[in-house]
């Protein structure tokens, strides 16, 4: 584009801004007050006439008379100074911004970025609080094909600013163009867009303004998103009060931001599917698959499109690899099926309770199939198939709104009145059984336990009426889940095993129940009991499994191992088993955990990630809401995103598993247990350790509750809470909670993980101030590594040699505990975690010393630096340690 078209479309941006800015009525004549240039006018007058055919609003472009008068000139900030930067020229400009090539002053180094000032008009009244929140979260974006946001703040004269790098390249459609890419490598760009987005829809990031015009390509060909996050900011309840519309480009804005309707991560791929469309319009003979990943992409209904980047991603990976994709055309059903759009609501409420009637009524019809031979067996079956399918659509027409005039239903709802009718069914106990069972299942998968209860009980009554075993035997297996569910694994235990003494025969039923059997034996302490039982099931030569029935015990027996390369096999054994045959989603998501679990123990983290973010993904599409499995899902990435460093990523994750197991009221399981250690645990690393006490005694008082005082995981947790209950506030009641912890242990713990211990017990006398206490720990565990000759990891070492560090110091060895202190920097240097999780506690560290020994200026440079590291981690400003190293820095002289 030259010069002159790319200065009229910069004006007509910015004009269309304030054209948006006027009330309806008042457009057209304001649009006759403009001066501007013809072509001005003609781009103006498109990006009007995009947003009302988006819209269905009057253009307002009708009889309005374009006078060409020369334009007036724009106002010129360069060489003003913006923070640290300095403005060197305007390079572009839009509604509610201008971007200037700046320099950073007062550096001994060449740095040049793009500086965009937004208006504080873009950001309405409460704009400017909600800006610095917002600029935090866009800063820890870091992703190769993301602008990474440098620097940012609210200059002198109160207007926002954001700092990017300056990237060199062409807007994404004329690049395609003038490279005349085939459609291939068209769908590579935008293969790698959907990977960027996808990286910030992990971060609960939507970009909402996604254009070509917002995607550069360099020269080297590599796609880089910019202004994410930017839309976000300039959405506010102010704007569109003002304006009638979000921040949004119409042309890629899909139907919900138009219709001021939530917006989600399938809102970002409506747009790429846009961008996607527009880029191969023109290439010829593009593939069927194509077409349809497009559609899928651009349809109406958010829910039918891909859930987010992520899925539009490995659906563009799938087709380039020569793999069958994921989307398809619409069917003949779904053109049916739209008929009832009025009623959508009432219909997405309601699919959890038909999927699973119907399941039931798929088994009912084989069962009656059977019984062919048997004239009299196949009329009852056949007269049970017609109940259930009459009960199926009772349920459906009571939420037909056209027909009860009522509110669209939930599925609770739907299954209160599933529940009301089974007295109907009383004299007719298979069917009761089945139907009671079934509501009882959904109650169960819905947190409703008190319900869940009371229904499979009645299911119980009924089975036993009926005298059939396969029924008795699935009402067991409910009954059985809802016990997990609640946490009571011992009486889950007792039911697993009595439904197979029921109903053993059946593949698939038992694999079921030993799935579920599976985790209650882990819950109860009997893993190697549970490990044995699989591995002689597996080894049966009598066993008829299929290979995704053996895929799925193999998973199940890998859940149980101890040794990280053995669990990691068996899952790998499993995968091949499951890749033989199409795999369910279920069990896709299930395989995505467990390899991102077992990549994760045996210390291959980038791996790891990479399986445990499909998880998380698969998690949210599969069980979306308030759902366990969701919990679970988000609770192991919040593992793996703190294992590959990614801490403040690794607390939004954990933040929603807590969220989600709050809201199910789901705070005595084992499971929320193992998600309030794990964040209460992050939050210590960030320097939070009185926000993590709560949170760690909480998970020990469960731990004891589940497991006994007396179990490893209740040690583990009790020794959390000793660890950030001594850095948090030095309450001398740490160091007899680590004692206590380290009695729990000592049975069980090998040389490596008393050494690790003891490690722990020394912080908490240092931070107890009892130096004799301290040392003594030190010493054992030096004595330790002597005699069992221990080789320790780069983590164990920094620590190591950061408590020696502490202790020469109080002992007044200042040479001594320099140079440890300088080994621990040299172990932090070896190791990327260490080296961002650990070094501020190094400096941290020194600071101490050099104030003990009565030097202020060098005291105060390491808790500078300290506090800087810190904050780099992820840690918030009223962050315990933030607040302490504040205190300090306030208390010397600069």
């Amino acid at each position: 584009m030259d010069s002159e078209r790319l200065e009229a479309w910069r004006a007509a941006d910015r004009l269309f801004g304030e054209w948006l800015d006027q009330p309806q009525a008042q457009r057209a004549e304001w649009l006759k007050q403009q001066t501007m240039s013809s072509a001005t006018w003609a781009a103006l007058e498109r990006l009007i006439a995009e947003q009302a055919s988006t819209s269905g609003l009057p253009s307002a472009l009708e009889h309005v008379e374009v006078v060409e008068r020369p334009a007036a000139p724009l106002n010129n900030l360069a060489g003003r100074r913006i923070g640290d930067w300095k403005l060197i020229e305007e390079i572009g400009r839009g509604g509610m911004s201008v971007v200037y090539k700046a320099r950073r002053c007062d550096v001994n180094f060449e740095q040049v970025a793009a500086v965009k000032l937004l208006g504080l008009a873009a950001l309405g009244a409460q704009g400017v609080g909600r800006f610095e929140q917002e600029r935090q979260v866009l800063a820890r974006l870091r992703h190769p094909h993301i602008a990474t946001l440098i620097d940012g703040g609210v200059n002198e004269d109160g207007s926002p600013f954001l700092v990017m790098p300056l990237i060199v390249g062409r807007e994404l459609d004329h690049y395609c163009d003038e490279q005349n890419l085939p459609w291939r490598d068209r769908v590579h760009l935008i293969e790698q867009i959907c990977d960027a987005v996808a990286h910030a829809h992990q971060n609960l990031l939507v970009h909402r303004d996604l254009k070509p015009a917002n995607i550069l390509v360099s020269d080297e060909g590599v796609p880089v998103l910019l202004d994410f996050g930017i839309a976000k900011l300039l959405d506010t309840d102010d704007a569109v009060t003002r304006t009638g519309l979000r921040a949004m480009t119409p042309h890629y804005a899909a139907p919900e931001q138009i219709d001021g309707a939530a917006i989600t991560t399938a809102t970002d791929v409506y747009a790429l599917g846009v961008i996607l469309r527009g880029l191969c319009a023109d290439c010829a003979a593009l593939p069927s698959d194509l077409v349809n990943i497009i559609g899928m992409a651009t349809r109406v209904e958010p829910e039918r499109r891909y859930p987010d980047a992520r899925a539009m991603g490995e659906d563009l990976h799938r087709l380039l690899a020569g793999y069958a994709v994921r989307a398809t055309p619409d069917s003949a059903g779904y053109r049916l099926r739209s008929f009832l759009r009025r009623r959508r609501g009432w219909v997405a409420a309601a699919s959890a309770v038909l999927v699973v009637l119907i399941a039931g009524l798929i088994a009912t019809q084989w069962q009656a199939h059977q019984a062919a031979l048997q004239a009299r067996e196949a009329m009852r079956q056949s007269e049970r198939a017609e109940a259930t399918r009459a009960f199926l659509f009772s349920l459906f027409e009571a939420g037909n709104r056209e027909q009860t005039g009522g509110d669209d239903l939930r599925v609770s709802a739907l299954v209160e009145l599933g529940a009301a009718r089974l007295p109907e069914f009383a004299e007719r106990p298979e069917l009761h059984a089945e139907m009671a069972a079934l509501l009882g299942h959904i109650d169960t998968t819905l947190g409703k336990y008190a319900q869940a209860h009371a229904l499979l009980d009645a299911a119980s009554q009924s089975a036993e009426r009926s005298g059939e075993a396969r029924l008795l035997a699935q009402v067991r297996l409910d009954r059985a889940t809802l016990a997990n569910a609640e946490g009571d694994s011992t009486k889950a235990v007792k039911l697993f095993d009595e439904a197979l003494e029921l109903h053993s025969n059946d593949p698939e039923f038992r694999v079921s129940v030993l799935t579920g059997w599976t985790y209650a034996m882990q819950n109860s302490g009997r893993t190697d009991e549970a490990f044995s039982r699989l591995a002689a099931e597996l080894d049966s030569k009598d066993s008829s499994y299929t290979s995704t029935q053996r895929g799925e015990l193999l998973l199940s027996q890998a859940s149980l191992a101890a040794d990280p390369e053995k669990k990691l096999a068996i899952v790998i054994e499993a995968q091949t088993q499951l890749s033989r045959q199409a795999m369910a989603p279920a069990t896709d998501f299930q395989l995505e955990e467990m390899l991102g679990s077992s990549f994760e123990r045996v210390g291959k983290s980038e791996q790891a990630f990479v399986h445990q973010s499909r998880a998380a993904a698969l998690a949210d599409r599969l069980y979306p809401g308030w759902t366990r499995m969701r919990a679970r899902a988000h609770n192991n990435f919040g593992s793996i995103l703190r294992s590959v460093n990614r801490l403040t990523e690794a607390n939004v994750a954990y933040q929603l598993a807590e969220q989600i197991y709050r809201h199910l009221g789901d705070e005595h399981s084992a499971a929320f247990a193992a998600l309030l250690n794990n964040r209460g645990v992050l939050l210590r690393d960030l320097g939070d350790s009185a926000r993590a006490l709560p949170l760690i005694e909480q998970a020990y008082a469960i731990a004891s509750e589940q497991f006994g005082p007396a179990d490893r995981r209740t040690g583990l947790a009790l020794q959390n809470t000793a660890t950030a209950r001594a850095d948090a506030s030095a309450d001398p009641h740490a160091d007899k909670e680590w004692l206590q912890a380290r009695e729990i242990a000592r049975p069980s713990t090998n040389a490596r993980s008393t050494y690790k211990f003891l490690l722990v017990g020394t912080q908490i006398a240092l931070d107890l101030g009892r130096t004799d206490e301290a040392q003594l720990r030190f010493d054992e565990a030096e004595s330790l590594v002597e005699s069992e000759s221990l080789e320790l990891p780069n983590s164990w070492s920094l620590r190591r040699q950061t408590l020696l560090g502490t202790l020469e110091s109080l002992q007044g060895h200042a040479q001594n505990a320099i140079a440890a202190f300088d080994h621990a920097r040299e172990f932090a240097q070896a190791d990327e975690k260490a080296r961002h999780s650990q070094l501020w506690r190094i400096e941290y560290a020194i600071a101490e010393h050099e104030e003990r020994n009565g030097n202020p200026v060098q005291a105060r440079e390491h808790y500078s630096k300290a506090l800087d590291a810190l904050i780099e981690l992820g840690a918030t400003s009223d962050a315990s340690s933030v607040l302490a190293l504040r205190k300090h820095l306030k208390s010397l002289p600069d």
